[in-house]
């Protein structure tokens, strides 16, 4: 009797195709869902960010405005100039200013002032108060623009008894406070009065600014890809399982084809963009790609294996007990922690389940977003600009007059003893603490202002060489030593000599006051990473500085000097900004500080 075969078929091999199809569509659906929601939350920072800056330049460019008046008459020409060196930065494209008509009263490019400008926002469209945006691409360069649209109104509709009586001054003398006139009006429009070089922004102004999105459509560009990268993953996994279990008909090639998908999501997983940490139920690391060893600082040597709060303790929040395991958690965190540079990272921590609902175990994605963080930061140090300038206007009325008039009288209170005399003493001791005080407004007042760049070719090592001469006597006297080493290929770089002297000076007798009881400063000039630019370093080996204070050194009025105002290296930061560079210190308290220069030219 012929003996039957029986014949073992997979239960999986009947499956219906449907179910495949319906299963994939509903992933797919997911993961778009997933990827769209993130891009729009994106976009729409980007978009705020944007619109913000633009607010701030329009800030700037009005407190400045009221700065000018304040300090004099102003003319066209100032106004045009702070125009232009508002639009210095290299993310601004264009800054216009038109009136009612569409006359263009300044703009960054002074061969259109005069023409006329055609803005589709500027035609039958009542502006808010905040002004609108839009996003168009030039038609040469195919560049997006960031456009915002806003009234120019520095004076705020001319109310305020200060501004009328500055108004009515300047129509009748040309000069600011003097006693007004009964028939005096302020000016409607910009315009100039007869005779005189005196110019005032009026009403019905607008003014329009253009962002340069080429560095936000990068962002958002790599963002997108990271997506991509993460959507064909999870795909291609659900995809590589189906068909694993659809094809498995035998143990033996069931574990084979499963170890193949392994080794093909873990190669997946380690070339993803994003950091993936991946538990078991018990709190072990069972998965722990190449992007999250970047972000921790640890190897998958020294993690997978063992318990994560043991290996990870910076982030074991983000691992929490048993009581909280359904839960999902986003957090943003530095890691690692201990170095200078840590990556600023949105972290989320989602439970995996199983079928029943009972966790198995966590996973965690790791979002870079640092320099998403590095942009609201540059916002905010505009708004810092711009409210610095508002109070720099009300500090040259309210302080410089009364201060004048105190040092005027202490004068004539001292004439009138002898030098020798108690009263004569006070005389003087007043009117030096008066220049004391009009000093400081100065210094207010230059760090607030814009001031023109004279850029020109310098030869680098002369330069040096001469800057350092100047604090030679200082450095001997407190026994600290001065070396310099020039390494640049070229000879000559483009920059403005007394300014970038200034920040020099600033450096070198920060680096000497840590350094009281002797030391060693070390100044190199070198190529910088990227073409085209060079880099300044200031070394010393003084007390350094301590790591909760290191990010608000730059900070307008933050001093730890008990007779310091606190802007020194804020007009430093402000005039390598002003180049188109960037200023960068690492130290470390009682190691000592380097201060890195990085210039165009």
């Amino acid at each position: 009797m012929k003996k039957k075969t029986k014949i073992v078929t997979s239960p999986f091999a009947y499956a219906s195709p449907w179910i495949l199809a319906t299963a994939i569509g509903m992933l797919i659906a997911i993961v778009f869902f997933f990827a769209a929601n993130n891009l729009q939350r994106e976009q729409r920072i980007m978009t705020e960010s944007l619109f913000n800056k633009g607010q701030a330049i329009i800030r700037f460019i009005g407190a400045g405005t009221r700065a000018s008046m304040m300090m004099g008459a102003p003319n066209a020409q100032q106004f045009q100039h702070l125009i232009e060196q508002a639009a210095g930065e290299s993310s601004i494209l264009y800054i216009a200013v038109a009136d009612s008509t569409g006359k263009i009263v300044a703009h960054s490019t002074p061969s259109l002032v005069g023409t006329e400008l055609d803005h589709p926002l500027l035609v039958n469209t009542e502006l808010s108060p905040i002004g609108k945006y839009q996003i168009i691409s030039d038609q040469g360069t195919r560049q997006k623009v960031f456009e915002i649209v806003a009234p120019f109104k520095p004076f705020m509709r001319g109310r305020g008894y200060f501004f009328k009586r500055h108004m009515q001054a300047m129509q009748q003398t040309g000069k600011p406070d003097s006693p007004p006139r009964e028939d005096a009006q302020a000016p409607t429009a910009c315009q100039s009065f007869p005779g005189k070089d005196t110019w005032l922004p009026g009403d019905n102004l607008s003014i329009v600014v253009g962002l340069d999105m080429a560095e936000q459509d990068t962002i958002i560009r790599q963002d997108r890809y990271h997506m991509l990268y993460m959507s064909i993953a999870m795909l291609l996994v659900a995809i590589g399982g189906w068909i694993a279990l659809l094809t498995a008909q035998s143990y033996r090639s069931s574990q084979k084809t499963l170890m193949n998908m392994r080794a093909f999501t873990d190669l997946l997983i380690s070339r993803l963009p994003v950091g993936i940490i991946a538990t078991n139920a018990e709190g072990h690391i069972q998965t722990f790609n190449s992007t999250a060893a970047k972000f921790t600082g640890k190897t998958p040597e020294q993690t997978i294996g063992h318990l994560q709060t043991t290996v990870l303790p910076q982030i074991k929040q983000l691992f929490p007990l048993e009581n909280h395991d359904g839960e999902i958690i986003d957090k943003e965190i530095l890691l690692p922690p201990d170095s200078p540079t840590p990556n600023h990272l949105h972290i989320s921590s989602v439970p995996i389940t199983d079928g029943q609902g009972n966790t198995i175990g966590r996973v965690m994605l790791m979002y870079d977003i640092s320099e998403i963080k590095k942009l609201e930061a540059q916002v905010r140090r505009h708004d810092r600009l711009v409210a610095l300038g508002k109070m720099a206007a009300g500090v040259a009325h309210e302080v410089r007059n009364p201060l004048s008039s105190i040092k005027g009288f202490a004068t004539l209170l001292g004439s009138r003893f002898p030098q020798e005399s108690e009263e004569g003493e006070a005389a003087r001791l007043l009117v030096n603490e008066v220049e004391r005080l009009n000093r400081s407004i100065t210094e207010l007042l230059t760090y607030a202002r814009p001031l023109p760049l004279s850029i020109a070719e310098v030869a680098i090592e002369p330069f040096i060489e001469a800057s350092l001469k100047l604090i030679q006597s200082d450095a001997k006297e407190l026994g600290v030593t001065v070396h310099h080493e020039i390494t640049l290929a070229r000879n000559q770089v483009r920059l403005d000599k007394d300014r970038l002297n200034q920040v020099l000076l600033n450096l070198y007798l920060n680096s000497l006051q840590a350094m009281e009881h002797g030391g060693e400063l070390q100044v190199s000039v070198h190529e910088g990473n990227r073409s085209g630019t060079f880099v300044i370093d200031v070394r010393d080996t003084g007390d350094g500085i301590a790591k909760d204070i290191l990010e608000r050194v730059m900070d307008p009025y933050f001093t730890t000097k008990p007779e310091g105002t606190g802007l020194g290296l804020a007009m430093v930061y402000k005039i390598i900004d002003e180049h188109g560079g960037t200023i960068r210190i690492a130290s470390k308290e009682g190691q000592g500080t380097t201060v890195s220069i990085v210039l165009p030219g």
